[in-house]
């Protein structure tokens, strides 16, 4: 070898050797709990919530490994309770080019709710694009559910959602997302369905909740719940909601507004469902508990002619989704009531509402009087 060619040789090597050092020490020293002040403070802004970030560390060379992950609302709702978001862990991964300065394109990956959502977010000179794929998740993670419920949910939730953003904004979106909950049981006949009074009852309500008053029901098999959305100039329209089992009939419409931040979109989906005589007769409480419950005049006002209960989810996604019952779907979307057939110059009748069990408490009678369920 010339002395030239060996001569080269070693300033590369050494070259090298500089650049692989200066990278590692970069890599080591970097000031990670600024980072993590810095992503909070970033996230915030996009979401429009309360960022906390437990730790911020490295993955690899191109990624980044968040844990212990909390989103919480700013502005309570009227119980003075605000929505939370938690993730276990949440790892974030950008490809080459992006690194580069080419089109920002990052695999993500996010433990949470009892299982993990798996995509990319991929984000070019017009449009975004994200795709995430849903596994193993828990139900009963899902706050507003366990919290319109009442009770603890059983089961596994599945799904996608792939979605193009047009100008970077959720209410331009379009796309498809399908969801599956599969077992899905309700109660486990331990938990107790709390009993709530109107707000006027406010010394009643302490009483209830200090003596940890409630009523135990046999847990409730739901089946498989099937949620399928189309989505279009931001409006994610419910093609398919439905599930059905020997204990309950349930179905829903409506859709999902979609805005910027998307924890800003408005919920307008209309829920129906049935108990079955199978489930009321499980036991003699249960059957008390159904009558006590036909009497509420919630349920009076959510009870449709075709024997369904109907309730309006309807709120914010960041502050609160709340169950209204109404008979005529949401007041922007309306659900007329089926015509039930008659003889020639009766009246209309209704027949005695079915049997039903939900976030809704039964009426509590006390000594301030007879104080029916409230939202």
């Amino acid at each position: 070898m010339k002395t030239w060619q060996r001569r080269l040789l070693f300033g590369l090597g050494y070259g090298l050797l500089f650049l692989v050092s200066f990278t590692v020490f970069l890599y080591l020293s970097f000031p990670w709990d600024r980072t993590a002040r810095y992503a909070e403070a970033a996230m915030a802004k996009a979401l429009d919530m309360d960022v906390r970030i437990g730790s911020i560390a490295p993955s690899w060379f191109t990624g980044l490994e968040l844990c212990d992950v909390t989103l919480r609302s700013r502005k309570p709702d009227r119980q003075g309770r605000l929505t939370t978001i938690h993730a276990e862990r949440v790892v974030a991964r950008a490809s080459l080019g992006t690194v580069f300065g080419g089109d920002i394109d990052v695999d993500f990956v996010a433990e949470m709710m009892g299982g993990k959502i798996e995509g990319q977010f991929y984000r070019a000179q017009k449009d975004t694009r994200i795709v995430a794929n849903l596994n193993g998740l828990s139900p009963d993670e899902v706050g507003f559910l366990r919290e319109m419920v009442g009770l603890p949910i059983k089961g596994g939730l599945a799904g996608r959602l792939d979605l193009t953003l047009r100008d970077h904004r959720f209410s331009k979106a379009a796309g498809t997302i399908e969801v599956t909950a599969r077992g899905v049981v309700v109660g486990d006949g331990k938990a107790m369905l709390k009993l709530k009074v109107k707000p006027q009852y406010a010394e009643l309500q302490e009483f209830l909740n200090r003596e940890d008053q409630g009523v135990v029901l046999p847990p409730m098999k739901v089946g498989t719940v099937t949620l399928k959305a189309r989505v279009s100039q931001g409006a994610a329209r419910i093609t398919q909601l439905e599930a059905s089992s020997e204990h309950i009939e349930f179905k829903g419409e409506g859709q999902l507004l979609l805005a910027d931040p998307v924890t800003a979109s408005t919920s307008a989906i209309y829920v129906m469902y049935k108990m079955s005589t199978v489930y009321e007769s499980i036991d003699s409480e249960t059957r008390a508990m159904m009558e006590n419950m036909r009497t509420s005049p919630v349920y009076r006002r959510a009870l449709r002619t075709d024997g369904f209960f109907g309730f309006c989810l309807s709120g914010v996604l960041r502050e609160r989704v709340r169950p209204l019952p109404t008979r005529d779907g949401c007041p922007d979307h309306p659900v007329p009531e089926p015509v039930v057939p008659a003889a020639p110059g009766t009246p209309l009748v209704v027949g005695p509402p079915p049997t039903i069990v939900s976030a809704l408490a039964r009426p509590v009678d006390g000594p301030l009087g007879a104080a029916p369920a409230c939202l």
